[in-house]
């Protein structure tokens, strides 16, 4: 950790504001909503202070976005049959 990283982590300590790597533990309930008010205002002080935190954010945002956008992808019948088959053999060979 560089001496400018433990500066600004005290720094966000004596300001009673979470460090980047709780930023980072909070993230997913931030983004969810669900961190209880005090944590939460305190995140957003945090990010209005850091932008590699804001930086993180907006990537992790992003990257949940694309992961609800997923769709499993749609198999062939015939190709998911012989796939099935394959297996069964397989594990029958196991056996």
């Amino acid at each position: 950790m560089s001496i400018k990283h433990k500066m600004i982590r005290a720094m966000f300590g004596l300001m009673g504001l979470p460090t980047c790597e709780e930023v980072e533990q909070f993230a997913y309930d931030f983004l969810e909503g669900s961190l209880d008010s005090s944590t939460m205002k305190a995140v957003e002080r945090h990010l209005k202070a850091c932008k590699n935190c804001q930086r993180f954010i907006a990537a992790y945002r992003k990257t949940a976005a694309l992961v609800k956008t997923f769709q499993r992808p749609m198999l062939d019948p015939e190709f998911k049959e012989k796939l099935f088959e394959f297996l069964v053999q397989k594990a029958g060979e196991r056996v």
